[in-house]
């Protein structure tokens, strides 16, 4: 008799039972971008809180018209958790920030201010996650980054989280950085953060309007460079093939491509792929000593010189063209990044990894260790594809 009532018990318990935090979906907003920059005359943080609008959509697909997909919602504090908490002032629902896709930082911030206490409140927060892509407003606020409606995707944080994996898939000069991947790099002493750039094109007052995505000509946000830092501050950028020298010594390239001189006027352009870097790092009188050996597969894609790709010469001389090519442009990411002053490759990391007692030695100085670094480059170019024409065109 116990057994039966304590059974009825446990089954009534579970049938009536309920979540204490439950919710409806019309009682909250789900919050899918978030933008932070700091006002330094003011010593304040600016917080721009981007939100999902479901009636845009259910307007859309009821009666064919369509409202702004997203609305902003923006508010000051002096830390980044009260201008959060302000933003509930001009809201009528609660924010849920589980569903964050991008953060966006203000290029003022990440020089004013270091990311150890940019992203201190998103570890210690278990409402939102630290997995998710984050990038810095270049040259622009971050307003006018985050807002601008975009023809294709016109939620800005999924056009722009999109074009970050497309641009890292064929290009190479950028790849997507969690935020974890950039607590990570802080927390090392022998590498520091990269973040990339994100800049507006063709702005205009519609930027922020429906009427933008109907354009044929409309405003649009652009991967634009990768943010260099030190000690935790953005001290410069790299732009263009050199910054290629990142994700290669990283081994972080799908594919890519060079593009190669083949006269006084004119270049032929080599896909590149199964790109693969193997770094050796030793310490020599105090000084960095680091070779750097590089392979990879080539594919002609595309000629502007004649050549007879059916002699073997004629291989040998365009995989040494890539080859000094490659080499250049590495060469050139190192010096500009020393220039700078933060080793944005890593090589600390590395050395630790062969040598962790004779790293201990430079771990409080390795930025400027680092800009001592001798490098050696080596690269090894095999061209194993040609296309389907292997004759040019008889000009």
């Amino acid at each position: 008799m116990k057994k039966k009532f304590f059974i009825s018990f446990l089954i009534v318990s579970m049938l009536l039972g309920g979540c204490s935090n439950y919710k409806e979906l019309n009682q909250v907003s789900i919050v899918v971008a978030m933008g932070i920059d700091y006002f330094p005359k003011e010593k304040k943080y600016h917080v721009i809180t981007q939100i999902f609008n479901p009636s845009a959509i259910a307007s859309a697909t009821q009666s064919g018209s369509q409202g702004v997909p997203v609305i902003a919602i923006d508010e000051k504090g002096k830390t980044i958790s009260e201008a959060v908490r302000n933003v509930s002032k001009k809201g009528s629902r609660q924010n849920i920030y589980s569903h964050v896709a991008l953060v966006i930082i203000g290029e003022t911030l990440a020089k004013e201010k270091s990311l150890n206490y940019i992203f201190d409140v998103f570890e210690r927060d278990s409402k939102i996650r630290v997995n998710i892509p984050v990038i810095i407003a270049r040259n622009k606020s971050v307003d006018e980054i985050m807002n601008n409606i975009a023809a294709l995707d016109k939620i800005s944080a999924k056009s722009i989280v999109g074009k970050i994996k497309n641009t890292s898939a064929l290009l190479g000069e950028n790849q997507e950085t969690l935020m974890r991947e950039a607590i990570s790099a802080i927390s090392s002493s022998g590498r520091e953060p990269v973040i990339n750039g994100v800049s507006l094109e063709n702005e205009s007052e519609t930027s922020q309007t429906l009427e933008n995505a109907y354009k044929v000509n409309s405003s649009y946000d652009k991967i634009n460079g990768i943010g260099i830092f030190r000690d935790g501050k953005l001290v410069g950028w790299l732009d263009g093939p050199p910054a290629k020298s990142i994700q290669i010594i990283d081994n972080l390239i799908k594919e890519t491509n060079v593009q190669i001189p083949c006269n006084k006027k004119d270049y032929d352009s080599m896909e590149l792929t199964r790109v693969k870097s193997k770094t050796e790092i030793k310490i020599k009188g105090n000084i960095p000593i680091i070779n750097i050996n590089i392979k990879s597969i080539g594919h002609i894609d595309e000629v502007f010189c004649n050549a007879n790709f059916d002699k073997a010469k004629t291989l040998n001389k365009y995989e040494r063209s890539a080859e000094n090519v490659i080499k250049q442009s590495i060469e050139k990411g190192i010096s500009e990044v020393k220039k700078l002053g933060g080793d944005a490759f890593g090589f600390g990391e590395k050395l630790y990894m062969v040598n962790p007692k004779i790293y201990k030695k430079y771990e409080g100085n390795w930025n400027d260790t680092f800009k001592k670094a001798k490098v050696t480059i080596s690269v090894d170019v095999q061209i194993n594809d040609v296309g389907m024409r292997r004759k040019t065109y008889p000009y």
